[in-house]
């Protein structure tokens, strides 16, 4: 279930730091999904501009909600490198929530906040998308939102409905004239969001086998390496690579090395440093590739198999498991 904050003490003075983590505190621990709408109704219930009339000052307003943000993202524990979304606007707060009667009345204040964009360029619409909020989304267009719109990297609403792991949202976007692109596969894929890939897959126009990156990897060789990456759960990124089995050739090799998924995903050194023999995830994945096809002989054009891989590395699961494959 979706926490739901309590509504004493919305205004009390609190600017700091340990004001912030005293606002998440009675909802840890807490899942990701969870402390994600955590942090964004307090983002929507202290913004600076929400409280510019109570008792809480403007700029201390201000200090808390950068503080709630830095919270947020010292809880959240990101990977290295890896971008946490902040809200800046009440609007986008709002639409990610699905939040109606309060995105409502902004529109209604203010109509051009539909379109409105934050520093990174990102737009309510795409905040709604990740949320998977349909009637959000509904709502946004109806005041003018472009469902086309894309952020300066070039992500669609599209994309940010697929990588929220929503097919709901990614039917109903599709269904509204948007097109399912490489751009949208590729991250999905790798990423694991299995059950907006399954959406993505289906309403794909082009060929799924002719797929290729610049590099020339498929589908599956993404699938794969996103299986080693773990951005989401080894279940989530093992159901990718089953979806694409059947769609794409599991022996496709990348054009300047020779290699296939099979290969790549054997070599991935995190084998080791994470132990995936000890993952039945990692080793059904395996199990799964051969089953379909995946040469454990053919070599690279630097003249290695799959399983001439797996002996240089010293896993002797993965060596036994490809070997009962020849």
């Amino acid at each position: 279930m979706c926490a739901v904050l309590p509504l004493a003490a919305a205004f009390a003075p609190l600017p700091r730091l340990e004001d912030a983590e005293a606002l998440f505190a009675p909802y840890l621990p807490c899942s990701p999904a969870q402390l994600r709408r955590i942090y964004l109704q307090l983002a929507l219930r202290y913004h600076p501009d929400k409280c510019q009339h109570t008792p809480l000052g403007q700029k201390e307003a201000t200090e808390l909600f950068q503080a709630i943000a830095a919270v947020y993202e010292q809880l959240l524990k990101p990977e290295p490198g890896e971008a946490v979304r902040r809200v800046k606007s009440r609007v986008a707060a709002a639409a990610e929530l699905g939040d109606l009667e309060e995105l409502d009345r902004l529109l209604v204040e203010d109509a051009g906040r539909a379109v409105e964009v934050d520093d990174l360029g990102v737009c309510p619409l795409m905040f709604a998308a990740a949320g998977g909020q349909v009637d959000a989304m509904e709502m946004l267009v109806s005041y003018g939102a472009d469902l086309g719109a894309k952020n300066p990297i070039n992500w669609s609403v599209l994309l940010y409905a697929a990588l929220g792991n929503h097919s709901e949202a990614v039917c109903w976007l599709v269904k509204h004239g948007l097109k399912v692109t490489e751009h949208e596969l590729v991250l999905t894929a790798y990423t694991g969001n299995s059950i907006s890939l399954a959406a993505l897959l289906e309403l794909y126009e082009g060929s799924l086998a002719d797929l290729h990156t610049e590099s020339g990897k498929s589908l599956l060789h993404l699938a794969c390496e996103g299986l080693c990456f773990l951005k989401r759960s080894a279940g989530e990124h093992l159901q990718c690579v089953e979806y694409l089995l059947d769609k794409v050739p599991v022996d496709q090799a990348e054009p300047k090395s020779g290699r296939t998924c099979l290969q790549n995903y054997v070599e991935d050194v995190r084998w080791r440093t994470r132990n995936f023999e000890a993952s039945s995830a990692h080793l059904l994945a395996l199990d799964r590739l051969c089953e379909a096809g995946a040469s454990v002989t053919r070599e690279d054009f630097e003249g290695r198999s799959a399983l001439s891989i797996a002996e240089a590395q010293g896993l002797p699961t993965m060596r036994q498991l490809l070997f009962s494959y020849i």
